[in-house]
């Protein structure tokens, strides 16, 4: 550990602690961080599979889908501390205590334990001086005395190697001769950088023949600049001997983790997700634990027969077939964990004579490849409907169209398992071209991709229907580019689910830039983590002549350098919010919310100011950290509305 205290540029501190004074309450935190509740979700997939998989729960195809949650850890702890206890010896005329407990903001993902870090904790408050300390040593409480009044506490979490990992701030009120109890709650902070380790410890029955584990990264900043399978921080391996292992030099940062179970005798499978925190310096443990009422059998799909075993002509062959619903189901061998099939001088496919017709193809972890440039992999005309699963379409590094396009009475579906990644294009839409036709994702990802609009999708005119999976990592090809995510020109936008992160603008809209009539209509999903470079707006949406209705879900996390860090509200344009959280985002002005548009309208939902708390509070730079008005009309229903607001607007209760 660290031995003195802060980090970086901090000073060295030297806590001052009694032992007696301090040992109940050591040994009591003690066991409540030695039992941690951790909740995962099981998801039962279908039957027999190959290969690698998306960010999110895959192969939704049973007939019934069941869902269990694995309680790995029971949480347990003494209320140490009571208001009104005085711990310790009495303490000075005037003076009350605060008992500070350190913990994670959240216990729903595998973080590792704040007993590998060093704390620097600082007082500060107006007319006070300053009080500085520090936790070191496996420590992560600690009763400070304070004089009556306010007071502002800022915790920074350091690891062995001095660099920043958790931050979090609390206010706090002092009573003279009170001892108040104080949880500060700490959330990652990985702009310092730094590597971590993650070690794995899989349960599963004997009769699983086959075991993956996949770990993707959810704040990677941007696609590699070539069409290598996986991000360098992405990690994919079978586990089927191995069940117990170490993943070391991980890249500090939060991962999608993947496991996934197949017991072929039984013909049952079961699939686990999860969210991983990698701290630098530390370990995160992964440890869920399956038993045989995890798994769940599945009905094999009716399957295409071709007469050559390759992905061209079971579409021929589908394509050929009356109108109906088809299941295509790519094979191979078990010893194949990520084999290729290749669509030489790929065709546009369409229904013929009119005729409707639905095409899913079940990839097994199979990988379709890109092999020319200019043409797309497929291109979806009217009639037909193709759903993809399970399976992974792989770009070009020099590609000048996207990978999907879909043209007018054309649909496209990716459920789960299903990636669309790795293509950098010099036109629209690295991942999906939206032509006028109909792009729904229940599951998957559209990730690693780049283009001059649209980084990850672009939809002129159409419908874009999102409400699962993640698009996610994708960036502009070029300077002036709007949406690194997801450009919607026109048409309809709907976000019931899933989540848009991580990607980047070089100019406006690094989530969601929705323009030229657009509606973009959001009542579930997460926008987070998104960013425009440089001077540019809307780190999370960008709105440009467009309608934006927000009843739901949540903008949070994303940085813009000039306004709007979560949404900004341009010339012409209309946010209509009804619902959900606008939280944690960054700008020089207007850090939830920039209008610079026709009208701002609230009647719920909640944008968190500037004193919100770690983890909530929007922050502005300059002004209005929670709103800021260029131009435009405000309408608050009922709450008074000023040009520039720094406190929390709240309109989750009418």
């Amino acid at each position: 550990m660290g031995g003195g205290g802060g980090g970086g540029k901090n000073k060295k501190r030297t806590p001052v602690f009694q032992k007696k004074k301090y040992e109940k309450t050591k040994k009591n935190w003690g066991v409540f961080f030695n039992n941690v509740v951790v909740l995962f979700g099981f998801v039962p997939p279908p039957p027999p599979h190959q290969g690698r998989f998306g960010f999110l729960v895959r192969r939704l195809a049973c007939a019934t889908v069941l869902a269990y949650v694995v309680v790995l850890a029971l949480a347990g702890c003494t209320d140490i501390t009571r208001p009104g206890e005085i711990v310790g010896e009495p303490i000075a005329q005037g003076m009350g205590q605060a008992h500070i407990r350190l913990d994670h903001v959240n216990a729903r993902t595998a973080i590792p334990g704040l007993e590998a870090l060093h704390f620097t904790l600082d007082f500060t408050g107006p007319g006070k001086e300053p009080v500085p300390k520090t936790l070191n040593n496996g420590l992560t409480t600690l009763t400070v005395a304070l004089e009556s009044g306010e007071w502002t506490l800022e915790v920074k979490g350091y690891s062995s190697e001095n660099r920043l990992t958790v931050r979090g701030t609390s206010s706090i009120t002092i009573t003279a001769g009170i001892s108040s109890p104080v949880t500060v709650y700490l959330i990652p902070d990985f702009s310092e950088g730094g590597t971590g380790t993650l070690s794995y410890n899989v349960e599963f029955p004997g009769t699983v023949s086959r075991a993956f584990l996949g770990l993707y990264p959810l704040n990677a900043p941007g696609p590699k600049q070539s069409s290598g399978d996986t991000p360098e921080t992405s990690r994919e391996m079978l586990i089927s001997g191995s069940p117990t292992g170490t993943l070391v030099d991980l890249p500090a940062g939060t991962y999608q983790a993947l496991i996934d179970l197949y017991a072929k005798g039984d013909d049952k499978a079961a699939v686990w997700t999860g969210v991983v925190h990698i701290y630098d310096g530390s370990t995160t443990a992964l440890t869920p634990s399956f038993t045989l009422a995890h798994f769940a059998a599945c009905p094999p799909p009716p399957v295409i027969e071709a007469s050559a075993n390759t992905l061209a002509a079971k579409l021929d062959a589908a394509l050929a077939s009356p109108p109906g619903s088809y299941t295509i189901v790519l094979d191979g061998t078990e010893e194949d964990l990520f084999p290729k099939f290749f669509v030489p001088n790929p065709q546009p496919l369409s229904a013929q004579d009119g005729k409707a017709i639905a095409i899913t193809i079940r990839g097994n972890g199979y990988t379709v490849q890109v092999t020319e440039t200019g043409t797309p992999l497929f291109t979806l005309g009217p009639g037909l409907t193709l759903a993809i699963q399970d399976l992974r379409l792989q770009g070009m590094s020099n590609n000048s169209v996207p990978v999907v396009q879909v043209e007018n009475q054309g649909t496209l579906e990716m459920k789960a398992g299903s990636r669309i990644t790795g293509n950098l294009s010099s036109s629209n839409g690295g991942g999906v071209y939206v032509d006028g036709g109909t792009f729904t994702m229940s599951g998957g990802a559209v990730s690693g991709n780049s283009a001059s609009q649209g980084g990850g999708v672009f939809a002129y005119g159409g419908t874009f229907s999102m409400s699962g999976g993640v698009v996610s990592d994708n960036s502009n090809s070029s300077s002036g580019g709007l949406g690194g995510g997801v450009y919607a020109y026109g048409g309809t936008f709907t976000m019931s689910g899933g989540m848009v992160s991580g990607n980047k603008s070089t100019a406006y809209g690094g989530g969601v830039f929705a323009g030229h009539s657009a509606t973009f209509n959001m009542s579930g999903g997460t926008i987070s983590g998104n960013s425009v470079s440089g001077s540019k707006e809307g780190g999370g949406v960008h709105l440009n002549t467009a309608t934006f209705t927000m009843s739901g879900g949540v903008i949070s996390g994303n940085d813009a350098g000039t306004g709007g860090g979560g949404v900004y509200v341009s010339l012409g344009a209309t946010f209509n919010m009804s619902g959900g959280e606008v939280r944690n985002n960054t700008a020089s002005k207007g850090g939830g919310v920039y209008l610079k548009g026709t009208i701002f309208s609230m009647t719920r939902g909640v944008i968190y100011g500037s004193t919100a708390g770690a983890g909530l509070a929007n922050t502005a730079t300059t002004s209005g950290a929670a709103f800021f008005k260029q131009s435009g009309t405000i309408n608050l229903n009922g709450l008074a509305a000023k040009d520039v607001m720094d406190e929390t607007i709240d309109k989750r209760t009418p």
